[in-house]
């Protein structure tokens, strides 16, 4: 019996690659995991700092979700993006956690640890669909609106390094300007007009 599917939810590009990939369409997988691919990276990118910064690879992390997601697809429940999203940020959560115990030397899981590098995949994930995101997000023909947080990563993924810096931790590890400053090393002055041409240059890579 063939599953009946919301017109609007698989008319756009995403919806309808999730829908074929999950038919076992392996090209359609192929495609779909590629959209996704600056999204994980971003969310690896946040989990590092915190846990693993300098011990791993956020682009080694990322190919190792779309490995994993590849040879799980037929775990997937979902039909949404968002439900896509969550599910690759599942398995970047245990491969980190794995990386994690590998790094302490331990076999054992860590509730805490785990806990705390949950909240950085969460945060992060949370920060590309709040309202500074929606603020800066104009959804081109190749995304529809609730796909615009594949759009946001990727955007922020090709910035330079330090007003990727300045945003991640001004906005997705919340800290103050001043604690900002004190991370990066530079003046609160400094760091405040980073961010301000951080921002000015996402939203010109949006348009």
């Amino acid at each position: 019996m063939t599953e009946q599917r919301d017109p609007d939810e698989t008319q756009t590009r995403i919806a309808k690659l999730i829908a074929d990939a999950r038919s076992g369409d392996q090209n359609a997988l192929g495609e779909l995991l590629d959209s996704y691919r600056k999204f994980v990276k971003f969310l690896a990118r946040s989990g590092l700092h915190h846990h693993l910064q300098g011990k791993a690879d956020p682009s080694d992390l990322a190919q190792e979700v779309c490995i994993a997601a590849h040879e799980n697809m037929a775990d997937f429940r979902g039909q949404t993006p968002e439900e896509f999203a969550g599910w690759l940020r599942g398995i970047l959560q245990n491969i980190l956690a794995m990386h994690l115990r590998k790094y302490l030397g331990t076999k054992k899981r860590d509730p805490r640890l785990e806990q705390n590098l949950n909240a950085s995949l969460a945060n992060a994930s949370g920060f590309l669909q709040s309202k500074i995101a929606a603020d800066v997000t104009s959804p081109s023909q190749h995304f529809a609106r609730n796909e615009a947080f594949l759009q946001l990563a990727e955007a922020i993924e090709t910035l330079p390094e330090h007003y990727r810096e300045v945003i991640v931790l001004r906005h997705v590890e919340g800290m103050s300007f001043a604690d900002v400053a004190k991370t990066m090393g530079k003046s609160v002055d400094s760091v405040e007009k980073l961010w301000v041409r951080g921002l000015a240059k996402l939203r010109t890579i949006m348009t």
